[in-house]
């Protein structure tokens, strides 16, 4: 294995106080778990109407109590939750007390609802990889905020995710489409199958670099498009959570074709992250691990994010956990 090549220069990015404009959406990259739950309380706390949730792991009592602030105010709360996480059940019961309308998603066998989603009175949503979990906030991990069209395409999934609970009947909704050609793609599985092919066809472009941060690969696709990659010229550095075992053998066949691999230095947390930069242009980020079940059969919800200053924010954290984990 040859010696890992200087890592991609990285233009000063932005402040994250200033949101990227990309077409008519706003949209702001944050990595920081504290400042993350902040700004999950401030939105509910700002919400006039409506509050939409869906995810994953939720028993944080602050986020909580912004929900029950919230119906406290006449605001009309729906949360979609997944019925296999068992932590979840003491704040789903105080959200049905306090007249939320709380309901599971009909995971079928080897699925779940892996989103994690808030949106707000229609005009500010929240999602990407970082779970509502007591201690979620400590994990690497990325979350996307965004003003503009894009918000009124992540309340369509919403809604469509109620129909599938069986909470909506006989509404038709308009199909999901992966919207390609937009600035912000929002990409799920299941219903569509959006999330993989969105994924190797950004892996087949990439013409430089490409830096990923993953917590579970497992998918034989990806790896051989990552290794494609690396055989033609392009810089390929995957850095890899280090308590998932069937990351090592991703490890140990990516090398094999020429990727640049590390485990994340951990104190305690997890690299929770499913995130990719490409030539400082893109980043794919979302909820989707890059696993036969995050691409298949997981709810999940990822986007694809065209923008120079959203790429460098990214890239600068990773490059940051990169460094610290040799």
């Amino acid at each position: 294995m040859p010696a890992t090549p200087p890592l991609p220069r990285v233009l000063a990015p932005p402040a994250p106080a200033a949101p990227a404009t990309l077409g008519a959406d706003r949209v702001e990259l944050f990595d920081d778990g504290a400042r993350v739950v902040r700004l999950l309380v401030d939105t509910i706390a700002g919400a006039q109407r409506q509050v939409d949730a869906e995810i994953y792991e939720f028993d944080r009592r602050d986020l909580l109590r912004a929900l029950l602030q919230a119906r406290l105010r006449g605001v009309t709360v729906t949360v979609i939750a997944d019925p296999t996480v068992a932590r979840n059940l003491a704040a789903l019961a105080e959200l049905r007390r306090a007249g939320a309308r709380v309901v599971y998603y009909p995971d079928d066998k080897y699925q779940i609802d892996h989103v994690k989603l808030l949106i707000v009175d229609q005009r500010v949503a929240m999602f990407g990889g970082m779970n509502w979990g007591a201690d979620s906030y400590r994990n690497q991990d990325f979350e996307l905020r965004l003003r503009g069209p894009s918000v009124t395409r992540l309340e369509r999934i919403f809604q469509t995710d109620l129909a599938h609970c069986g909470a909506i009947l006989n509404v038709p909704l308009p199909p999901i489409t992966a919207g390609v050609g937009r600035l912000v793609e929002l990409l799920v599985t299941v219903p569509a199958q959006d999330i993989r092919p969105a994924i190797i066809d950004r892996i087949v472009k990439a013409r430089r670099y490409i830096f990923v941060e993953m917590y579970v690969m497992t998918d034989t696709g990806v790896m051989l498009g990552l290794q494609d990659a690396a055989a033609r010229g392009v810089q390929v550095f995957v850095l890899f959570d280090p308590e998932q075992g069937l990351n090592q053998l991703a490890v140990d066949r990516l090398r094999a074709g020429g990727v640049f691999c590390r485990f994340y230095r951990s104190r305690g947390e997890k690299l929770h992250a499913k995130a990719m930069v490409v030539d400082g242009s893109v980043l794919v980020v979302g909820s989707a691990n890059w696993s036969t079940s995050g691409f298949t059969s997981n709810h999940e919800l990822d986007a694809v994010v065209e923008s120079a200053a959203i790429s460098a924010m990214a890239l600068e954290r990773m490059e940051r956990d990169w460094r610290q984990s040799a």
